[in-house]
């Protein structure tokens, strides 16, 4: 697990950088990783009954990372990483519609699932 920490750390690390072709490298690469990401997540039928109980969506970084582009489109000092962000933000949602709204009936079930034993 450190690795893909540190593989993970490596490919954010080089969105601060000042010089702009290195923040567009990186970019680049996290774009590859992400929409990999995307492209791999099957249909909800493929779930397991007890991971789909449970309202667990498959196990996947995916989530954090995409989390972590939305903070980045909002608070990362250079404008060009902000425009990457919701742009590649906009192109999962969009991939995600295509793979049968996969994506968006996950976050539901995550939205609307409840811990047990609470009530309301």
């Amino acid at each position: 697990m450190e690795v893909h920490s540190q593989e993970s750390l490596g490919r954010w690390d080089g969105l601060g950088s000042r010089d702009a072709s290195s923040r567009v490298q990186a970019m680049d690469n996290i774009c590859q990783v992400v929409m990999r990401k995307a492209e791999a997540i099957g249909p909800v039928t493929a779930m397991s009954p007890s991971a789909m109980a449970s309202g667990s969506p498959p196990k996947s970084d995916l989530n954090e990372t995409l989390a972590h582009l939305l903070m980045l489109s909002k608070r990362c000092p250079f404008e060009d990483i902000r425009e990457r962000c919701v742009q590649l933000l906009h192109e999962v949602q969009s991939k995600s519609r295509n793979q049968s709204g996969f994506l968006q009936r996950t976050s539901q079930m995550v939205l609307c699932s409840k811990p047990s034993g609470t009530s309301g």
